[in-house]
């Protein structure tokens, strides 16, 4: 059974509409991410769903029971708030209690959720201390036990790593990771981290301009982007995009013809090209399916480099092909001098090939 669905919704402010017509559903235990970048409408999607916004119209089903029009405080919701929204004058475990006690839980079991969530989020050191003797990271950990400790149908996080460095980060996603899955869970992450919900998420909601773009598993939206949006958005560093048209000679071998370079097209999609040829189309290939080759090789591509980056493990070479750039993710820790002369390989089963003019993906 469907844990949550969002059936065509709507929200308009004023005359803008955040939001049009989305549909998703959620399973139990399911853990969700919507992803977008800022003013997509996953926000108030979130809010929504909270019941912190009005529907425009549409439904919303929590445990096959429609809440458009229950209050917020009513509906069996959770919610952890970007800016912490933790009680001042409260210490951490009164910031942790406040939730059980306005609903009558006697003290002693008050007191023993409140040591378990201490312990989980490894904050027992600081339950005696007010919002403002601890730092972000520790704020922010007191503000998803809170979300956490009231029992819930249903968990929304509202963007809640954005203010931890790197480092916090992790480890705070990886313990609500384990949480989640320890506990059984229904969570929802909003976040324009897509790194983030790639590494949490079963399932991962991407947003553009109020629409859902496409809704699947993190390798779903990583392998089979359903267009340039998807293409662009999930991965990192992002996807190679290079605009030209689709062109072929006699013995129906394609190439992607640009201004002053042609590029070769696997064989496996030749079939598929016929419709779309002397056409404009944009080919896409992540930076981690090229390899560098030898100016022997047949299938080579000849570049000069542009810009090198040594980051540790691995470095990231920008080629310019004729005015084409390509950035390429290499494994290994050789170094490459400004303008060196270089060849590459497009791995031809991870080239992708999208629409211009509608953005979708036709290969």
């Amino acid at each position: 059974m469907d844990k949550l669905i969002l059936d065509s919704v709507y929200k308009n402010y004023g005359e803008v509409r955040a939001v049009q017509g989305i549909s998703f559903s959620m399973q139990d235990k399911e853990f969700i991410s919507i992803v977008g970048p800022s003013g997509c409408g996953k926000s108030s999607t979130l809010r929504m769903i909270a019941g912190l916004e009005e529907i425009t119209s549409g439904n919303i089903i929590l445990d096959s029971e429609k809440i458009n029009n229950i209050r917020a405080r009513d509906r069996d919701v959770a919610l952890a708030f970007e800016s912490y929204a933790l009680y001042p004058h409260l210490t951490v475990s009164g910031n942790l209690a406040f939730p059980l006690q306005v609903r009558g839980i006697k003290k002693d079991e008050i007191a023993k959720q409140v040591d378990y969530i201490l312990s989980l989020l490894d904050l027992q050191e600081y339950k005696d201390m007010t919002p403002a003797e601890i730092s972000g990271g520790e704020q922010q950990r007191v503000a998803l036990g809170r979300a956490l400790i009231r029992g819930a149908s249903i968990y929304l996080l509202d963007e809640p790593f954005s203010h931890l460095d790197a480092q916090q980060k992790i480890d705070l996603r990886t313990r609500v990771l384990r949480i989640q899955k320890l506990n059984g869970l229904s969570v929802i992450l909003v976040t324009h981290d897509q790194l983030e919900a790639l590494a949490m998420s079963d399932r991962i909601v991407v947003m553009n301009d109020g629409k859902i773009q496409q809704f699947g598993t993190p390798e779903e939206l990583y392998e089979n982007p359903a267009n340039l949006f998807v293409a662009d958005f999930i991965g990192e560093p992002p996807m190679n995009f290079i605009d030209g048209v689709l062109t072929a000679d006699t013995n129906k071998h394609y190439k992607l013809k640009c201004t002053n370079i042609d590029f070769s097209l696997p064989k496996r999609l030749e079939s598929s090209f016929e419709q779309y040829r002397n056409k404009k189309v944009v080919m896409g290939i992540r930076p981690q399916c090229i390899s560098l080759g030898s100016k022997n090789n047949p299938e080579a591509i000849g570049g000069t480099v542009y810009s090198y980056e040594y980051q540790g493990e691995m470095g990231y070479l920008s080629l310019d092909c004729k005015g084409e750039r390509l950035l390429i993710e290499l494994k290994h820790t050789a170094h490459y001098q400004t303008d060196e002369r270089v060849w590459c390989v497009l791995e031809g089963k991870y080239i992708y090939i999208f629409d211009p003019e509608t953005g979708d993906r036709i290969l």
